[in-house]
């Protein structure tokens, strides 16, 4: 879900050797964003077709089904393949993945491993609302239908939920990055951990701090529940094994 952290979780795994592609192709740096997206502008231009059809932007207003996502796909399978062939092997990040990992699965690609990035909800919303000049109840709406389709879409994937706001708090962003980046298979020592995350996460990347009382819809409250829960069974899980 975009709004989430997952820019700064994507920065992580590039600045510690995660290969996710050409660097000089991705999406450019803009206001609401000066360290980077690290994003591929070639996979950006397939999920956004799918995502926005004839609406364009105003796609956003109304969110196209999976079913339309997928009649949309079948015109883009030969274009899919192609870029999953291009990153066979590689991480790679786009928030659009939310709504249009179906097409990509239907079309053949193949996806590994999934990094599930969860933010309070509240933050996600009024982040969504400042940017797209939206109300807090369609923020709200936005953010369950992508989290939701994500959890539905995803259910056969091997799935790791790195929650942001831990990232943000120094006395748990060690505990929260080590075993994300073990579950991609990535070694990298304490010591290079520490450094990186002295360079790259900043205390200013918390711009709405948690409203712990935040008095959420039932519909988020919910699925908020779940996917903490996910969160903090997968630690359980792993220390068990």
């Amino acid at each position: 879900m975009h709004r989430s952290g997952t820019s700064l979780v994507a920065q992580l795994f590039f600045e510690a050797g995660a290969d996710m592609g050409n660097p000089s192709t991705f999406y450019p740096t803009d206001k609401w964003n000066s360290d980077g997206y690290f994003e591929q502008t070639d996979i950006l231009a397939i999920n956004q077709p799918l995502i926005n059809g004839f609406l364009g932007r105003f796609s956003y207003f109304w969110l196209p089904s999976t079913h339309t996502v997928l009649k949309r796909a079948v015109r883009q399978v030969e274009q899919i393949r192609q870029v999953d062939k291009k990153y066979d092997g590689k991480v790679v990040k786009n928030p659009h993945f939310c709504l249009t990992l179906p097409a990509w699965l239907q079309s053949g690609a193949n996806i590994e491993k999934l990094l599930f990035c969860l933010r309070e909800p509240d933050q996600v919303a009024k982040s969504i609302q400042k940017r797209n000049k939206t109300t807090l109840k369609r923020a709200y709406f936005l953010w369950t239908v992508h989290n939701q389709r994500l959890l539905e879409q995803a259910k056969d994937i091997p799935t790791w939920f790195i929650y942001y706001n831990n990232l943000l708090d120094k006395s748990k962003t060690m505990t929260e990055l080590m075993p994300a980046f073990r579950f991609f298979d990535m070694k990298i020592s304490e010591e290079k951990m520490q450094s990186l995350i002295a360079k790259v996460v900043k205390s200013e990347l918390n711009h709405s701090p948690t409203n712990i009382q935040a008095d959420y819809p039932h519909s988020v409250s919910k699925l908020w529940h779940d996917l903490l829960e996910r969160h903090d069974r997968q630690f359980e899980n792993a220390q068990a094994n």
